[in-house]
């Protein structure tokens, strides 16, 4: 039985962010981060999304 899935609008991008680097194949965890950064003006193509999101999964 699998666990429910958190709910990623609740989710500061911290923690989105924790979470994406846990289960980088979670698309729909991956989905959400896309829609929140384009909704904050910060990516508007594809290829500014995946630049981006490249950017912040890098362990700092």
């Amino acid at each position: 039985m699998s666990q429910p899935k958190p709910n990623f609008e609740q989710m500061t991008m911290k923690d989105l962010r924790q979470y994406i680097l846990v289960h980088r194949d979670d698309e729909d965890a991956i989905h959400a981060m896309a829609i929140r950064l384009r909704n904050q003006g910060k990516t508007v193509t594809v290829e500014e999304f995946l630049e981006h999101i490249k950017q912040q999964t890098h362990e700092k």
